[in-house]
């Protein structure tokens, strides 16, 4: 590959790897937190919650697909094009399947509010630990990538 393409490439994949990895440190650290210590209604601050968390999510997914190509194009190995895309599948399951499926529990109902409450609890769980397992292959993406590039850089000298 070309000297300028590659210097491009290595740039927009830290860029977007950087980006990425903060913005799940902002929601999970702060965001999150916040919404339910600022807002005085549980539901309201769960709204706001899937409001963020919702392109965030859709964002990882399409984050996941540019940075497995800019891992390829780079020719960094097999890891950097496979991780990105199991980080994107987490996204996806969250978004589609966790995301919808939490906010479908109506636990207000008295009827339901045993069964309802013991769902809400089991996905919750689930959505936060699909996020904090991508965020954590996120943050181990980053490293691969610099431990190969870091090599590569060896390789030239």
């Amino acid at each position: 590959m070309p000297t300028p393409a590659r210097i491009l490439f290595r740039i927009l994949l830290w860029l977007l790897l950087g980006g990425w990895i903060g913005a799940m440190l902002l929601f999970g650290a702060v965001v999150a937190r916040a919404a339910f210590v600022a807002v005085p209604d549980p539901g309201i601050a769960a709204h706001l919650i899937g409001r963020v968390l919702g392109p965030l999510q859709l964002s990882g997914i399409g984050l996941a697909l540019v940075l497995s190509a800019l891992g390829g194009s780079l020719e960094r190995g097999r890891a950097v094009v496979v991780l990105p895309l199991l980080l994107g599948v987490l996204c996806a399951v969250n978004h589609f399947g966790v995301s919808p499926a939490v906010a479908a529990i109506d636990i207000a109902d008295p009827a339901l509010a045993a069964t309802a409450g013991t769902r809400f609890a089991r996905l919750h769980q689930l959505s936060v630990w699909l996020f904090g397992a991508t965020a954590v292959g996120a943050l181990a993406l980053a490293a691969l990538h610099a431990r190969r590039e870091l090599r590569q850089d060896v390789r030239r000298l």
